[in-house]
């Protein structure tokens, strides 16, 4: 009797157990719908909302683009208004010189009045003097009749003198263009010289004279060329002599062709005479004996001369420029060069 009423009670517990389980796989099964329920709406709700957000940023992209534009106009109008306060800068910087220049006509017309009352009193005083003019004129003409014969006597010799004096200023304007010619001669003998030599060296546009920086050709306290220098100085410098001397039409007119050597002012004047000197002459030297062919024209027209710290270079505040100043200058003399430089004084006079 009692183990069936323990069979009993365990087949009522697992009843119950059964019961429990299936309500609580409905609980679960009610759960998990309520979830995918929920999963559902709330994707839905998202895609609405990345939907409207869409809209929101093609709104601003469209907004955005507007502003832009606005601005863009808005600069538009700053620089036309700009414009417009310069033009009225203009406009009122012109209505004030006009303004002054109306005064200054004003004042023109006081002085004029002043100067007509100023003149109408001059020729009264001229009228007043004229009557006694005329007076005194016509006590004269009997003194000048009787200086007829002397007055044409002086006509006559007046006459030579004018013709001799034109002959003078016939002869004078001769004398001017034929030194003028020969003034002519340096400015075509720098032209030829920049044909020649293009721009590979500075030719000074007024004299034709050629320069050398020192430290290129030399090292500081020395005076034998560098090895390096040799190339370029006999190119440049061959060209500017045989320039001046090969061609007849040019050399008819040159006296002489100088080097000249200079030093700064570090140093005393007699140590930096030799050594300009001794440099002038290296580079006559080194020329000398690269151009065999030409060695006549040389002797004859070329001259070395050393003028230590004479000529001194000065940079833009006063100062002495050193390294400008120590150089090497190529120079040539045009024939009766001084003659014409007195006489244009004198014509100038």
């Amino acid at each position: 009797m009692f183990k069936e009423d323990n069979t009993k009670e365990e087949q009522n517990f697992w009843i119950s157990y059964a019961d429990l389980m299936a309500g609580l796989l409905f609980v679960f099964i009610l759960l998990v719908g309520a979830i995918v329920v929920r999963y559902v709406y709330v994707q839905q709700d998202l895609a609405q909302k990345r939907a409207a957000l869409g809209l929101s940023e093609n709104a601003l992209q469209s907004t955005n683009a507007k502003i832009r534009q606005l601005r863009k106009e808005l600069e538009e109008s700053i620089a036309r208004l700009s414009e417009t306060e310069a033009q009225k800068e203009a406009l009122s910087q012109k209505l004030t010189l006009q303004g002054n220049e109306v005064m200054k006509l004003k004042d023109l017309i006081l002085d004029y009045e002043r100067s007509d009352d100023e003149m109408k009193q001059k020729i009264a005083s001229l009228e007043s003097n004229l009557s006694s003019v005329e007076q005194n004129l016509s006590g004269m003409q009997n003194v000048l009749v009787l200086k007829e014969e002397e007055i044409a006597a002086l006509g006559k010799k007046l006459l030579q003198q004018s013709i001799e004096h034109q002959q003078l200023v016939d002869e004078l304007n001769i004398t001017k263009v034929r030194i003028k010619n020969l003034t002519g001669i340096r400015i075509k003998v720098v032209s030829k010289l920049k044909e020649r030599l293009g721009d590979s060296i500075e030719i000074d546009p007024k004299s034709g004279a050629m320069r050398f920086a020192s430290n290129i050709l030399f090292n500081p306290g020395e005076y034998s060329l560098k090895p390096g220098s040799r190339r370029e100085l006999h190119e440049i410098l061959q060209k500017y002599i045989q320039t001046l001397l090969l061609d007849p039409e040019i050399r008819q007119y040159i006296e002489g062709i100088t080097i000249e050597g200079y030093t700064d002012s570090v140093g005393g004047y007699l140590y930096n005479l030799a050594l300009s000197q001794k440099r002038a002459l290296e580079v006559m030297k080194f020329l000398y004996k690269s151009d065999k062919t030409h060695r006549e024209l040389y002797e004859k027209y070329l001259s070395a001369s050393g003028r230590s710290y004479a000529n001194l270079i000065y940079d833009t505040n006063g100062k002495e420029d050193r390294e400008a100043s120590r150089r090497i200058e190529i120079k040539f003399r045009i024939k009766n060069e001084k003659a014409i430089k007195e006489l244009e004084k004198f014509l100038e006079r």
